[in-house]
């Protein structure tokens, strides 16, 4: 957690100065600055002077700081610096400007200028946990973007800084456990997560991972790997290698279409998981009505590899979430997600598969059993695996035709952008608002009017 270093530093109350302007520049800081500064330029080795311009240029900082506006609070405070390099107080004060600057950028997503920031603050005040931890913060934000882009070897980089400055991070350990586990690396998968909970009990996400991981480290422990571009397949015994062609085939076909949808192409290796159905079984957090999934990784049973038109959908669907969750990060409501991925699904499903399902949601639109677009913003798997499978089928039928209709109305390139303002913390309902110009609730009257 990023934190300010107000509380660190009792470094607000003005220093003094003997009183030697005129009245008319009492309250006037800057009037104050401009005075000192022309009786110094008249006399530069007047110590008096040189120490009453230091504390008026320190005091005007003060007030830009409690403003807000950090580079010109910095600018003064390094003049007071320059003017008196001694005063422990100004060193102090530049460090929680340089402070609190750098988390104003690092809120604004300017990651690079906050590590410099946050560098200067050090430098003023090297023996500060808290900036430390602060700057580990900024970069372990870096390397959860990297990480989110399946971009491995930059998120390591930015782990290594995470390290240097804050080697208790319980989050630098979480990471670095992500990062085994898509290379497979099980071993240092579990080190690492079971560090992050020695310093952190309280991981429960964590915690439901490792066991998770255990399971899968004995369904994988004989399957063979393909890489396919950007793709890393994984299935069990060399009679599935056909079946592994195929995929990766249509994986790498996705990547080119679906990223021309989007103007988007993931850089990272996706990792992909073929599981023989006797196994998948086995998983109890793979929903039993859904046919793949992606949690980071692309899994799907090799039943549905017997009908060559079904494997193309699922892995078409499964992949759009690749790009949702790379643009969202995670941010996406369950419908705008399942809406996209069953957008470009469609396209390779049978036309009567489709005119069924369109039949079914008219219908539904019309007895009004329909969900409401709170509703499913308020969805996630957990809540939807609860319902029945007819429900689920109408979650899905809903959220694809919305989004469609989201898409004929403005672009693809707009929802692109509404997944990108997601991502930079945005609810649905201000991104909708900003993106489209208009309100969600309007957007789910007008579609409901089309069934009329």
């Amino acid at each position: 957690m990023l934190k300010n270093l107000m509380k660190f530093f009792c470094i607000c109350a003005l220093l003094f100065f003997s009183v030697a302007a005129t009245a008319q520049l009492e309250n006037d800081t800057e009037g104050l600055i401009r005075h000192y500064e022309e009786e110094f330029a008249q006399n530069p080795f007047d110590t008096h002077i040189k120490n009453q311009l230091s504390v008026v240029c320190h005091n005007r900082a003060i007030e830009l700081a409690q403003e807000g506006v950090w580079p010109e609070a910095i600018e003064k405070e390094e003049r007071a610096y320059e003017l008196d390099a001694q005063e422990e107080t100004v060193k102090k004060t530049l460090a929680y400007l340089y402070n609190g600057y750098g988390l104003e950028l690092h809120d604004k997503g300017q990651y690079d200028k906050a590590v410099d920031s946050l560098k200067r603050a050090l430098e003023y005040a090297p023996q500060e946990p808290q900036l430390r931890k602060n700057l580990a913060v900024v970069y372990l934000t870096m390397a959860n973007n990297m990480l989110a882009k399946n971009e491995y070897d930059n998120a390591e980089r930015m782990l290594l800084h995470v390290e240097r400055y804050d080697a208790d991070n319980p989050y630098l350990y979480v990471q670095r456990g992500n990062i085994a586990e898509a290379r497979d690396n099980y071993s240092q998968t579990s080190d690492n997560w079971k560090k992050a909970l020695a310093l952190n009990p309280g991981l429960y996400d964590v915690r439901l991972k490792l066991e998770k991981m255990e399971k899968e480290k004995d369904l994988e422990r004989n399957f063979k790997i393909k890489e396919v571009e950007n793709f890393k397949l994984k299935f069990e015994g060399i009679e599935k290698q056909e079946l592994a062609d195929i995929a990766g085939g249509i994986l790498r076909d996705a990547y080119r279409e679906v990223g021309r949808d989007f103007n988007y192409y993931p850089r990272g290796i996706i990792p992909v998981i073929i599981y023989p159905e006797a196994k998948l079984k086995k998983l109890d957090y793979f929903p039993d009505w859904a046919a793949g999934t992606y949690d980071g990784k692309i899994r799907f049973g090799e039943g549905i590899g017997e009908r060559t038109w079904f494997l193309k959908a699922v892995l078409y669907h499964e992949y759009t979430h690749v790009i949702v969750h790379e643009l969202a990060r995670e941010k996406a409501p369950l419908w705008l997600n399942e809406g996209l991925a069953e957008y470009e699904a469609s396209k390779h499903k049978k036309a009567a598969v489709n005119k069924e399902r369109r039949h079914m949601l008219a219908k539904a639109v019309r007895n009004g059993t329909i969900f409401s677009i709170d509703q499913l913003t308020m969805m996630d798997l957990n809540k939807l695996s609860c319902l029945s499978p007819h429900r689920i089928e109408l979650v899905y039928a809903q959220s694809e035709s919305f989004v469609e209709y989201m898409i004929n109305r403005a672009s693809l390139y707009d929802i692109k952008n509404l997944l990108i303002q997601l991502g930079k913390g945005s609810s649905i309902y201000k991104a909708v608002k900003d993106v489209l110009f208009v309100d969600l609730e309007v957007l789910e009257r007008d579609w409901k009017n089309e069934f009329q």
